[in-house]
This record gives C-alpha cells, sequence and structure tokens, in this order.
C-alpha cells in the first residue's frame, strides 16, 4: 500500500471510529435492544439429524482466520455497527463465486491471503491447492495439491503458517510473492487445528487430544518446540486461540472446561471462574476458533454444536458465556458454525458449516441476530444441496473465512461452489 493510501485510510479508520462512538452513545441512550429473530421452518436439508463426523473428538475441525492480521484488507475493526438512528447493519449479500471443483468432500479448511488478493487454501484429507482470486470472483484448482492442513496463522514475519493436522510439515506462504513451500518439522502429525502468534515471534499452536500439547515455532529461527500444559478438563482438546495486542494468547475449551492463557512472558496457566459449558458436554465440541475484537478488547468464541458464546476479557481475564436465541437453536443445525469471523460491519459472524442458516453478534451490544440463507443456497435450483453442489451436510457448506475491505470469501468445503458475501 502506497504511504498516501495508507494516510487516507488512517484518516478514515479515525473518521469512522468517531462515528461508531457517537452511534454507541445514541444507541446505549435509546431503549433496550430486542433482538430480532426471523420465524423460520427447519427443512430437511438443514435438520439435526445430518450431524457430521467431523465433529467427533477424531475428525472435528477448524481455521484460524486471518481476518484479524491482514491490516490492509480487513476494515472491521473501524466500521459501525450500527446507522445513524441506531438500527443495525442490513445483513450481507450472498453470491456464489465463479468456477466449480467437484469431489473431495473434505476439501479444504485453510485460507491465507497473499499481497496481490489471491487467497491460498490447502488441503485437508485429500491433495489441494484451492486459489481463489479475490478481483475476479473466481475459484480454481491448481495442478500441485497438498494435504493435512487445517487452520492457518498470519503472521508478522511476512508469512501465512499451515497448521499441520495431518502432515508432519508445516505450510508457509510468502505473501509478497504468492509462493508456497513446506518445511518438514516434526516427526509425525501433530494434530493442530488452530494457533496465534503472541510476543516474541512465537506462533502458539494447541494439539487436538486428549492430552493437551501446545507445539511453538519461532518464526525468527525456525525452531520448533513443546510442552504440556495444565490441563482444561478430563479431554484437553483446544481448537482455537487468539493474541491480544500485548501478545497475550487465549485458547477456549473445545471439549474441556477451563481457558488456557500463555501470556507475553510465556507463562501457562487456566483463567479462574467456573466452568465453561457452552450449554453442551460430552463429545459436543463447544468452542472452535477465537477472535480478538479491538473495539471491546475481549477474545470471542463462537460455538461449533454448543449454545452459547463466549467472551473473554482480556482487561482482566474474566469471562462471560452469552446464549443464543432460543428460537434459532429450535430450527438450526447442531453443527451450526465451522469459524466465526469479524465482518466489515463491526458484527462477528458465524460461518455456515452444516447449515444455511447464519448467527451474528454485536461485540459491544452483545446483541444476537439470525438470518436463513436457504434461498440464496438455492439459486434457482429446487434445494439448497442441488444449488450450492453439496454431497453430504456433514462435509458443510463452507469452512473459515478471510474478509478483504467489504466482502468475506469462504472456504471450500464439501460444496462445489465457493461463497462471497458482500457487505
Amino acid at each position: 500500500m502506497k504511504p498516501s493510501d495508507q494516510i487516507s485510510s488512517v484518516i478514515n479508520s479515525l473518521e469512522t471510529s468517531v462515528s461508531q462512538l457517537k452511534q454507541l452513545k445514541n444507541h446505549l441512550s435509546s431503549s433496550e435492544i430486542i433482538s430480532s429473530a426471523e420465524l423460520e421452518v427447519a427443512s430437511a436439508e438443514t435438520s439435526a439429524e445430518y450431524t457430521s463426523a467431523e465433529t467427533s473428538a477424531e475428525y472435528t475441525s477448524a481455521e484460524y482466520t486471518s481476518a484479524e492480521t491482514s491490516a490492509e484488507y480487513t476494515s472491521a475493526e473501524t466500521s459501525g455497527g450500527f446507522f445513524l438512528d441506531g438500527s443495525p447493519p442490513s445483513w450481507p449479500s450472498f453470491k456464489y463465486l465463479k468456477g466449480e471443483i467437484v469431489g473431495n468432500l473434505t476439501k479444504t479448511r485453510t485460507m491465507a491471503m497473499d499481497d496481490k488478493g489471491f487467497i491460498h487454501s490447502l488441503g485437508y484429507k485429500s491433495d489441494m491447492h484451492i486459489q481463489t482470486d479475490t478481483l475476479e470472483d473466481t475459484i480454481e484448482r491448481k495442478d500441485q495439491g497438498y494435504k493435512g492442513f487445517i487452520g492457518n496463522v498470519e503472521a508478522s514475519d511476512g508469512y501465512t503458517y499451515f497448521l499441520p493436522a495431518y502432515s508432519s510439515s508445516i505450510g508457509k506462504l510468502k505473501r509478497s510473492t504468492g509462493e508456497i513451500t513446506l518445511e518438514k518439522k516434526f516427526s509425525s502429525c501433530p494434530q493442530v487445528r488452530s494457533g496465534a502468534e503472541g510476543a516474541n515471534g512465537i506462533i502458539y499452536m494447541p494439539s487436538y487430544t486428549k492430552t493437551l500439547k501446545i507445539y511453538t515455532l519461532n518464526t525468527k529461527t525456525g525452531q520448533i518446540g513443546s510442552f504440556t500444559p495444565p490441563q482444561p478438563g478430563f479431554f484437553g482438546h483446544v481448537w482455537g486461540a487468539a493474541a491480544d495486542p500485548d501478545g497475550n494468547v487465549y485458547m477456549p475449551p473445545a471439549l474441556g472446561n477451563k481457558i488456557l492463557k500463555i501470556d507475553k512472558n510465556g507463562t501457562t496457566f487456566l483463567l479462574e471462574g467456573k466452568p465453561v459449558t457452552s450449554g453442551t458436554s460430552g463429545f459436543n465440541v463447544k468452542y472452535v476458533g477465537a477472535t480478538y475484537v479491538k473495539s471491546v478488547n475481549k477474545v470471542v468464541c463462537l460455538p461449533r454444536t454448543g449454545k452459547k458464546l463466549l467472551f473473554i476479557n482480556c482487561a482482566d481475564d474474566s469471562y462471560e458465556e452469552i446464549d443464543l436465541p432460543e428460537a434459532y437453536l429450535k430450527v438450526a443445525n447442531k453443527n451450526k458454525n465451522f469459524h466465526g469471523y469479524l465482518a466489515p460491519d463491526g458484527w462477528l459472524y458465524s460461518a455456515f458449516w452444516g447449515d444455511t442458516k447464519c448467527f451474528r453478534v454485536n461485540p459491544l451490544t452483545q446483541e444476537i441476530q439470525w438470518k436463513d440463507y436457504e434461498y440464496e443456497f438455492m439459486d434457482g435450483w429446487p434445494t439448497a444441496k442441488e444449488g450450492s453442489g453439496i454431497m453430504s451436510l456433514g462435509t458443510g457448506y463452507s469452512t473459515c473465512a478471510t474478509v478483504k475491505s467489504k466482502d468475506v470469501f469462504l472456504g471450500l468445503a464439501g460444496t462445489s461452489r465457493a461463497i462471497k458475501l458482500e457487505f
């Protein structure tokens, strides 16, 4: 980005932030918000009977989005969550990208954008390299594929790292050139599904295993390490990590009931407080992914099969869980979200997984709304299944998300057509 463009961007951000504060003031002085929940009828396509094998302890997968760390492309932090009249923003419009990639039910679980605006998604359980052209709104499958990756971390060293779930190598995208390389770092597959860059250029990657292990990658030296932290529960599985500006990393539980924190000095401990449940138990995955939200200085975590949202206050390490609307839960698929993201309008959105329904939360007010995009998924076909090309709801309508300016691109999962949301 040119210096003049950077200056203009900063000016726009400041102006928008001032506008947002004025809107919030007006909003807080108004009457109590009533969450809007549209009356919906669950179809056979989106009913809970289509639960996914991928939500089990062995197969569940999630992504670390790059929306938080892409300063050039992401405008979510500086966009107002309300209009001047105090009303919430309109819902984004739905668009299918050009190009289809059929077969391979579990295609990708990663999204990494280079400096030219191409998104690179590497394979999950089959060799795959899907490239999304964010300028032309197209997708294509490249000849050279890679597999075994879930999640990625956009680091401060100019690289985005693809995390090894079923691979002994770490993938690297050099953002300035779009070049992808693999570096073998492990003797076996570490079962990593998420990560975040903490202090001193160290990426912390929790394992999705009964005994939780934290793998580390020093981006300055390339050195790999690991240690066993305090366990967040009988099942230590963690599937999400986010860092605050000070380099503290927070990891919500997937199957446990405690939140793990790695502070800027590398000290690891569990946050004090009541058990984290997300309104579910057993092998039901509570939280996947974690997103730091600057406007409230909190890490927000959205559920996979849970019924609550988790807000972690980075100022004092307190936390609370917020209920999803009962009207939404009555019609939503059990596997309601793959990995949430901070959108250009300042709200956090769920990513379509086993459902065409999407929920969103305002981090400032904690208002929750939801909408069914089934008609948009149909795209003129009799069903959403036919319109999207999905072969099984267990493989998902989408995976993670990448934010570029006022657009959100969703990762290709079990469908043959990729999705873009325009804000």
